[in-house]
Formats: C-alpha cells, structure tokens, sequence
C-alpha cells in the first residue's frame, strides 16, 4: 500500500532526464573513457544539488551488470555446424537464428527458410566486422543494437521440426502482400507497416538529403493513426470507449513488428501518457520521454548506439519543446530546422550532403507525405486490391523525390567524429537556451555558423600530404591528397565510396585504375556518379576497359608516360609492353613526396616485375611499397625486392579470403627489407607528410 500510495504522488516528477543522463554518461563512456571524468562531476553534482544521487547509482549498477552479462553472451564459441530455432527473416539472403541464448545473423543466398523452423546448418563466423577509420559504420554496434551477438554465411543442411512463432505472423501476410503488390506499395508499406525498410537505396538517400527520413519509420504518428482509428472503430461498433483494447492490439502488433525503437517509443508515450493521468500529480511530457527512454535501455542497452534510437528520441525530444505557433506551415518550418539541425550529425553521417532546396521544401513534404503515406499505406495493407489504383501515388512520390535530388544543389559535408558531435552540440544547446529564455539568438547563431563553417572546410586547410591505404576487404584502393586541397588522386577503387564519401570527398582530379579485375574497380560507378572526376588512367593493354567503360572518356597510359597531379609528378613504370596475363597489365606507378618515394604496384606479376628491374634497376628504390597482388606467391620476387628495398610495405588484404592472402611466406621474405603492415590487421593506414615529418598511423 505505502508503495501504491508513492507512486500516485509521481516521485521524481521533472527530474527524471537527470536520471537519464546519468545513464547516457554511462553509456558514452563505455565507448569513450574519457567522458568517465564527466560522469565523475556530473554525480558530484546530483550528490550535492539533487535527490537523484542513490536512485542513479542504483541503475548505474543495474545497467553495468546488464551490459557485462551481454558481453559475456557475446563470448560464446560457435561451433561450425550447429541446430538452431530460426527467430526471424531479414530478407531473402538472410534470417537469424537463436542458438544457445544467442541471436546470428546468418547469410545465405535465397534461403527457404522461416520464422520458427528447427534447422541444421554448417557457419562461417564473420570476424571481419571491425570499424577502418574512425566515422566508419560500426557493423558490430549495428548488430548489438538489435540485440545480434554474431554475424556469419551459413548453409541451410536440414529442416528438423517446426514450432509456432509470432514472427511467422508478419512473415507469412508480408508474403502474402508481396504477391498482391506492385513493388512500389509493397516497399513502402514494408517500412511504414512492418518496419522493414525495403525501399531501393536511391529512394532512401532521396528522404535522408532532404532531412524527412524518419517519415519512413513506425513513429508517433503511425501509432496515434492507428490507436485513434481503434478508438473510433471500438466506440462505434462495440460502444466501447476505454482505451485498454486498442493499447493492448496495438502492443501486440508491435511485437509481432520485432519492436523497432521508434514505435516503441511511440507506444511507450501512450501508455505512460494513459497512466499519468491517475494520482494526485501528473509527469510532464519531457519525464514521459525519459521514462520511455530509459525503459527502452533497459531492454537493450546497446540500442543508444543505434541511429533509430537517436534520431528517434532527438526529434521527439525537439516536438516536445517546440512551442505552439499560429499558424500550421509556420509551426511547420521551425519544428522542421529545429529538427534538422538537432539531427544533423547523424544524418549528415548517413548521407554526406546538405541539400540546400530541402530547406524550403521539405517541411511542406513533412506535412503532406505524413497525410499520404500513413493512412495509404495500411489501408493497402489491408486491402491491397486497391493497389491497382494507388499504386500511382507511391510511384510518382518517389520519380518526384528522385528527381528534386539528383537536380539539386547540395553541399558535401564530411562526417561528424565524436569530438565534432560534443562541440555541435554545445553550441547547439546554446542556442536552445537562448531560445528558450526569450533572448535574441544572433550571438550563439553566430557561433554555431562559424564552427559548421570551419568544420565543412577544415580539409581546405590542411597542410600536409596525406596518403591513406584503405581496408576495402579483398581489394585494392588507395587516396592521395595533397595540401590544402590542391588535388587528390585515388588509386583503384574496390568499396573505397564509402569512405570517400565519409571524408565529404566532391572532386577527384586524377583516377587511375591499375587494371579492370573487379577487386581493383568496383565502386567505379558509385564514385564517377556521385563525385566530381576529372581525369580517368587505365593501362594501355588492357582491353576489358573499352567494354567495361566504354562510356567514359578514359586516357591509356604505359610505361614511360608521365602524369601529373597539381605539381606531383607520377611516373608511369609499367606495363612497358602487352603480356598475355591481364595481371601484368597492371599500371605501375610512383612519385615522391618531400623525398619520401611511393611506388604502387596493382597485381603485376613476376613476369612485369623482371621486366622493370632490366629497364629500370635501381631506380625501382622506393621508401613506401604497396605490395603486388596482395601478397601473393605470383609477386614480390627477390630480384624485384632487391631493387626497391622499401622501409615500409603494406598489403591490402581481407580476413579470411578464399585465396589464402596474403602468402606467409611471401610476407617472411617481404619482412626481410621492411616493416609489413596488413589493411586486414590494421584497418585504414595513413601516412601523414609535412614539414620534414613523416608520420604513419593505423586505424587498429
């Protein structure tokens, strides 16, 4: 009874975002140490100013004991053949399993496979999951977060039994709609019904540069779509007016969704928002969303790394402190920028642009596709015979949205690290304050331009060479830039757009593809797209490249020629003549920066090799190799070595290849002249010049 009667008195009623940043502080800190000193004040504070210092200890603790018994769950050895209960579909290629207590995300090619299935399979755990640079898609969070301890390609062997699961509810009727859908609806209702974003990339970077992505999620708008239309329909139908079936239907469908953080969210708010209006006082609005907050950690704490978990709770917390404004399209522009900018790391590291049309026309969008989109999309849901018609509407809405990004002016932008985010932020939170005091913005407003200005062009004013090997898997890439910006040059480009596009890359001045095998070029399209390329190398006796690239205007290039980037000269060594293995058409090339002298080498084989020591014998020294064929027996000769005696040579390799690279003899006779590094080890490698100083740093 006592317990009853303090909870109807709302303890810790407007403070319960105290408590949630003390879990916050937490949860950063487990992933950047130094904000453990802030943590350390910020308890000192709630001791001496608050009554929050015991309860926030309390789930401090509960928290650390949760997230050390999932990191122990993490630990688990799999074995290579295994039984395991199929908990979900992904896709077509992919489904998760639950295997003692754990969750596998397991690819495999046009599977059959479904949601309570009993199966035997044989696994390969992917170990190759580490970040290469510091703004890179944590592939690992991404799986922790949805509550994914392994990822791993495996192949179905047998079908033991099958159990029920609700799972197999969403999976069967998405089966169904696929079948009764045209593609269009049916992606769309995919990420609006079932939050599963189907949609194709392009459509979904469409809604990301133009800031109104977190349409495409199960938020607070589908979920009071839905709990007022169950309402209506309960109080019409059944002349029932309480709200405890439609909560409870609405549970149970976002269960059967797989719970997204979004419309858990959602669903959270109206829960507590219906149980605060019982007892003497209520909780504000902001309590609610700590409270939802903090309940949704405790599921999984691992999903505050998680961009739907940010974005989610960012924008929520925006539209809660947003005031009233006469006027819809007016409310309607500064909830959109409030929004806009209070997302804007996240998205910024998602999409890498600023679309300067977005600013006038995506709050009028916000307001119109949200009036579409929901009610279109489970009405189709439930009955798709009307797709026939309003199919049209989800094509045009995505030719129209399509076309206004691809023709529009926008802005590249590099992504936010974490030390850029902490000072965004505070100058973001200035403004805030500012805003909400009634005070005139110009000088915070100021600030905070001036810092985006500088970070968007910070790369404009660093003076120093840099050239940075990626770790692209089992391929090739490699980007030099020169001071200030002054030119870049990018050596092949095997899964290099990504990180390009991370750095807020927009103009390539020189492209040199060594030669046209798929591990050398095959973001090409990507990057020709999407950046600025002014010039195109490929070698000469390479043929595949007419055909491959045929409509590129491209520059055949051999041994003896000369290119130049900026005032770097780059001497083309190889191929000096056509060889009938296509490797050994491989461009050879080096420059020295500040006596520092590179030599790049694609998969030439010991055939070229030999060649360029009797052409060019010791003018083959080099400090900086990037050795051949990544490191294969095909390459690295001794004779070849001896001519270039490098001091560093690095391998561009991926864990676990199907070709066994690199060689572990190759690298022992490698070894012998230089330091060896590995891009599978070392993640990107980064040699820094300037002033006289050269320095080389790795990822890992």
């Amino acid at each position: 009874m006592r317990l009853l009667k303090l909870l109807r008195k709302k303890p810790y009623c407007n403070d319960f975002h105290l408590i949630l940043i003390s879990i916050l502080l937490l949860l950063i800190s487990l992933k950047y140490w130094p904000f453990f000193i802030i943590l350390g004040l910020y308890f000192i504070y709630l001791f001496k100013r608050t009554k929050l210092f015991i309860p926030s200890i309390i789930l401090i603790l509960i928290f650390s004991i949760e997230i050390l018994s999932i990191h122990f769950m993490h630990q688990i050895k799999i074995d290579n053949k295994i039984d395991a209960y199929v908990y979900d579909i992904d896709s077509n290629h992919s489904y998760i399993v639950l295997y003692k207590g754990v969750k596998i995300r397991v690819s495999e090619w046009n599977h059959t496979n479904e949601p309570g299935d009993y199966i035997s399979l044989s696994i390969s755990v992917n170990e190759d999951i580490e970040k290469s640079y510091d703004t890179d898609f944590d592939y690992r969070e991404y799986l922790y977060s949805k509550g994914i301890s392994f990822d791993a390609k495996g192949k179905t062997l047998e079908k033991k039994n099958h159990y029920f699961s609700i799972y197999q509810i969403k999976y069967l009727y998405m089966k169904y709609l696929s079948k009764e859908l045209s593609i269009e609806s049916y992606s769309y209702i995919c990420a609006m019904v079932f939050g599963s974003n189907t949609l194709e990339d392009n459509i979904k970077e469409s809604y990301s540069i133009l800031g109104i992505s977190h349409l495409l999620a199960i938020s607070g708008l589908h979920i009071i779509f839905l709990f007022k239309v169950l309402c209506y329909l309960f109080l019409k139908i059944f002349k029932y007016y309480r709200k405890l079936i439609p909560l409870t239907l609405i549970s149970i469908y976002i269960f059967i969704i797989g719970s997204p953080v979004s419309a858990l969210r959602a669903l959270l708010f109206l829960v507590l928002g219906t149980l605060n209006k019982k007892g003497d006082i209520t909780y504000t609005r902001l309590d609610i969303l700590s409270i939802s907050a903090l309940i949704t950690l405790l599921l999984n704490p691992y999903q505050f790394y998680s961009v739907s978990f940010l974005l989610s709770y960012l924008v929520s917390f925006i539209l809660i402190y947003q005031r009233t404004n006469k006027g819809k399209l007016k409310g309607a522009y500064k909830s959109y920028f409030l929004i806009y900018f209070a997302t804007f790391p996240f998205v910024i590291n998602m999409t890498n642009k600023i679309s300067l049309l977005s600013f006038l026309l995506s709050p009028i969008f916000t307001i119109i596709l949200s009036f579409i989109l929901v009610p279109i999309s489970y009405i189709l849901s439930i009955f798709p015979i009307l797709d026939y018609g309003l199919k049209y509407i989800f094509i045009f809405i995505n030719y129209y949205l399509e076309g206004i990004t691809s023709y529009n002016l926008s802005i590249t932008v590099p992504s936010f690290n974490i030390l850029s985010i902490v000072f965004y932020y505070m100058f973001f939170v200035m403004i805030i304050i500012f805003m909400e005091k009634g005070r005139r913005i110009y000088f915070p407003l100021a600030i905070f331009s001036i810092y985006l200005l500088s970070f968007m062009n910070l790369r404009y004013l660093n003076p120093f060479y840099k050239v940075t090997y990626m770790n692209v898997g089992q391929g090739d890439s490699a980007l030099i830039e020169l001071p200030n910006r002054r030119g870049t040059m990018l050596i092949d480009a095997y899964n290099s757009y990504s990180y390009l596009k991370n750095i807020g890359l927009d103009t390539i001045d020189v492209l040199v593809f060594t030669h046209s095998d798929s591990d050398h070029i095959g973001d090409y399209e990507k990057i020709i797209k999407n950046i600025h390329v002014k010039k195109i190398y490929v070698p000469l006796y390479d043929s595949k490249f007419d055909e491959i690239m045929r409509d590129y205007s491209l520059i055949k290039v051999k041994g003896d020629d000369v290119i130049y980037l900026d005032d770097l000269k780059i001497d083309i060594l190889g191929p000096i003549h056509p060889y009938s293995d296509a490797n050994s058409n491989s461009i050879v090339l080096k420059f020295e920066i500040e006596s520092m002298k590179y030599l790049f080498t694609g998969d030439m084989t010991k055939e070229e090799e030999a060649d360029l020591v009797f052409h060019y014998g010791n003018r083959l020294d080099s400090d900086i190799l990037k050795v051949g064929h990544h490191g294969s027996d095909t390459s690295s000769s001794i004779s070849f070595l001896d001519q270039v005696t490098p001091n560093i040579s690095i391998i561009s390799v991926g864990v676990d290849n199907k070709y066994g690279l690199p060689k572990p003899y190759i690298v022992a006779r490698i070894s012998k002249y230089s330091k060896v590094y590995q891009t599978k080890n070392s993640g990107n490698i980064t040699i820094s010049q300037g002033f006289g100083k050269v320095h080389i740093s790795t990822y890992r």
